[in-house]
């Protein structure tokens, strides 16, 4: 009966929860978890997976806020050095960004922080606005404070880094270097370490400080053992290129030859190409560009050969830089044909999207429906069995006040010093039919209750005997109850029967024996109820 009634409460919020949560199941989707998850590959540099994981998300599913966290993700990842492919953007990143700063201003200090960030890397490195660039920058520093992470303190001061190189002021840059390689210290980043130590290198490289230059690329060189062999190889080529850049050509070549050992990387098999080129050996550069030509992509293969016709240009191989433009000219008509390909093919895939997307509207509406029946049905017999429970509760609370009265009429009638046997008897056959009913509706509880009177005990009863027990003392003594409920609210059905035990004059040592606790436990339930009878009667 409890259960019943505590049902009867909690019912409508149950079957809104039940068909929220299907709802939600049913046309959510995971594009937010998805969207996080690329968020944490590119966090912890794993960016071909981040790559891979962010091609699946289609942008047209989004929603505005995942739509915005969608952008500031793919201009994130084109700014990725070594992508394993590059993005169309249909409209220019700055673009972009713009939207996404005016959208997170007031909601979002980490997303705006990144904002700001990808902003003034992108006007460093696609624009050269090196000004533009510190004032973006400088406003992703100011974020630091509110977003307090090792993460983002180092790629804000590794971009700080970066900007003051570019722009002459190398002691500044040396600063903004150490402090990149304290935050990238503790985040535990390898990646970040070993930038941060190539900043250091490619500094005291141009200061000519042999033993700092030593120190940083030997730090650098020992986090290596820490990454797979392809982020080793990539962070040997950085190593090989700052070398290059200080003219140490042997150096530059011994790193790039440990790259490519551990995976042929192209950009690497094309710096290393380069090297064999500048030393005369015009024979092992063309079969290293061969293979970085094999293994990149197109867009990669027209920079690839911009920069193979340089060398050859330069170094007067008119026929060699002749093939190379006539392969530079083909590719750059493959790259045209192969995004006319590629948009072709996204509106057909949209296409098909759309219509395996209505499919699923169509089985999620009568999957919905078919749930909706389900619960309704569910909750339809639920309150129908608690209308038929209470109902028959009802009638045995009606049989129960009229025996009640049918006795007083009894007592009445005996003491009025007339026969009235005939009236007696025609009352009493009542009172005999009504319990007779009761006794069979209450038969259980009539057990319990007899099982208590001849001395047994209650420790093994569960929740639905105690409530049992409680119904069918109604009909021993229903004044007892009415005047239960009057004095107290919300009483258990535990407590219910620690006070009809009382009422049925058990002593202490009996009611410890039939509910299984210590003397201790049945004073503090009895002190308990005292209060709780004193709270529901005081006036509030």
């Amino acid at each position: 009966m409890y259960f019943c009634t505590e049902t009867m409460k909690t019912l409508p919020h149950i079957i809104l929860i039940a068909i929220a949560i299907l709802i939600v199941a049913c046309t959510h989707g995971s594009h937010q978890q998805q969207l996080v998850l690329v968020d944490s590959l590119i966090s912890y540099d794993e960016r071909d997976s981040a790559y891979r994981a962010f091609k699946l998300i289609d942008e047209n599913e989004l929603n505005k806020a995942d739509g915005m966290y969608y952008k500031v993700l793919k201009v994130g990842l084109s700014q990725v050095p070594y992508l394993a492919d590059s993005f169309h953007f249909d409209i220019p990143c700055d673009t972009l960004l713009d939207q996404c700063i005016e959208y997170y201003k007031e909601r979002d200090k980490r997303m705006l922080f990144y904002c700001y960030l990808y902003k003034g890397k992108n006007k460093l490195f696609s624009n050269g606005n090196n000004h533009a660039a510190s004032e973006w920058l400088k406003k992703a520093q100011e974020l630091t404070n509110v977003v307090n992470d090792a993460h983002i303190l180092y790629l804000t001061n590794e971009s700080l880094a970066t900007l003051n190189y570019y722009s002459g002021n190398k002691d500044l840059a040396m600063e903004y270097s150490y402090k990149a390689l304290k935050f990238a210290k503790q985040s535990g980043n390898n990646h970040m370490m070993a930038y941060a130590c190539n900043h250091l290198l490619v500094l005291y490289l141009d200061r000519n400080e042999q033993d700092s230059v030593q120190k940083y690329n030997a730090l650098s060189m020992s986090i290596l053992n820490k990454m797979t062999p392809k982020d080793r190889s990539i962070a040997l080529g950085n190593s090989g290129t700052i070398f290059l850049r200080g003219n140490e050509v042997d150096s530059a070549k011994h790193y790039f030859e440990r790259a490519i050992a551990e995976y042929p990387h192209p950009f690497n098999a094309l710096r290393l190409g380069e090297i064999y080129y500048i030393q005369g050996d015009y024979k092992m550069a063309d079969s290293l560009w061969n293979k970085a030509l094999e293994s990149a992509n197109l867009r990669d293969k027209v920079m690839f050969y911009k920069s193979i016709f340089g060398r050859k240009y330069d170094n007067n191989d008119f026929k060699g830089s002749a093939e190379a433009a006539t392969h530079l000219l083909e590719l750059k008509d493959s790259l045209v044909q192969q995004m006319q390909t590629a948009e072709v093919q996204e509106i057909q895939l949209k296409y098909d999207k759309e219509v395996e997307r209505r499919k699923l509207d169509r089985f999620v509406k009568w999957a919905l429906l078919v749930a909706l029946g389900f619960i309704t049905g569910i909750a339809g017999f639920i309150i129908y069995h608690i209308r038929k429970r209470n109902k028959a509760r009802e009638r045995i609370m009606r049989d129960q006040v009229l025996i009640n009265d049918y006795r007083l009429q009894i007592e009445q009638l005996e003491h009025s010093g007339k026969d009235v046997t005939k009236e007696v008897k025609s009352l009493q056959r009542k009172i005999d039919t009504l319990q007779s009913e009761q006794t069979e509706k209450l038969s259980e509880g009539r057990e319990l209750y007899r099982h208590i009177v001849d001395g047994g005990s209650a420790v093994t009863w569960n929740r639905d005997s105690i409530l049992k027990f409680v119904e069918y003392y109604k009909v021993v003594n229903l004044p007892f109850m009415l005047q239960l409920e009057q004095d107290y609210t919300k009483l258990s059905p535990g407590n219910k029967l620690f006070l009809i035990l009382q009422e049925m004059g058990m002593t202490d040592q009996q009611m410890t024996h039939i509910l299984g606790v210590s003397d201790g436990a049945l004073r503090t339930t009895r002190s308990r109820l005292r209060q709780k009878r004193i709270t529901a009667l005081t006036p509030q």
